[in-house]
């Protein structure tokens, strides 16, 4: 299920539907949990940004209140159809400053110590053990020194009643919404599967700590959502 042409193909046959589902799953707290995300950057006017697996672009007008007209968003995503569709927002919206780069951030070839800052939201579920290890050199490499990053996942809550639901809402409401929007609740029913076995956010802390980052763990909403933030060291 981490095999990186399956994950592709999931993505690109969910692209048509993937904002509208992951919003209304979220009950409204993925838009929220995306600016908090970003805000984590403390992004100045001309910075150049990074967002990875950038889907349909939605960190993008968060970013870019920050960037300002002088800065530069680099997004990122592998999936040929969130491409396609976070380039006709690209045009639709005037994002003049955006770059979409269809590459695997594990491996991508771009530039060492090329960004100011790195923002993921709600792409660390498909990622194995091995990638995520992968993914933290990747961040370390790609930042300029002092430069920061923040991530953010849906998690199982600390609450167990709350952990009660969640599981249930996975397993049962979500393929049902997958239907309903999608026709197939297949691909969701997979999602689900990526957030159980994803729990939180403490396994990428220790890979991202690993590979000579400064990282601080987050908790959103008694850990329905969790995140990483942090920065490569200045030396």
């Amino acid at each position: 299920m981490y095999d990186s042409r399956f994950v592709r193909n999931l993505f690109d046959e969910m692209a048509k539907t993937y904002d509208k589902v992951n919003y209304v799953t979220s009950f409204g707290f993925s838009a929220l949990w995306r600016k908090q995300c970003v805000d984590h950057l403390y992004i100045s006017e001309g910075a150049i940004v990074y967002d990875l697996m950038t889907g349909m672009g939605e960190c993008w007008p968060y970013i870019l209140k920050s960037a300002g007209n002088k800065g530069k968003l680099i997004a990122v995503d592998f999936s040929d159809q969130m491409i396609k569709g976070a380039g006709i927002k690209k045009a639709k919206r005037k994002f003049e400053n955006v770059v979409l780069l269809q590459k695997d951030i594990l491996d991508s070839g771009m530039d060492d110590a090329s960004a100011d800052h790195i923002v993921s939201a709600f792409g660390l579920k498909t990622f194995s053990d091995k990638q995520l290890e992968i993914l933290a050199k990747e961040v370390h490499r790609l930042l300029k020194p002092g430069g920061s990053f923040s991530f953010i996942e849906i998690s199982k809550p600390d609450n167990n009643l709350l952990n009660g639901l969640y599981l249930f809402y996975l397993k049962k409401i979500i393929p049902f919404l997958g239907k309903l929007f999608l026709g197939n609740p297949e691909n969701y029913r997979m999602l689900g599967t990526y957030t159980e076995q994803f729990g939180d956010c403490s396994k990428a802390l220790e890979f991202f700590q690993k590979a000579g980052l400064i990282v601080s763990y987050k908790k959103y909403f008694y850990s329905c959502a969790t995140g990483i933030t942090g920065s490569r060291p200045l030396s």
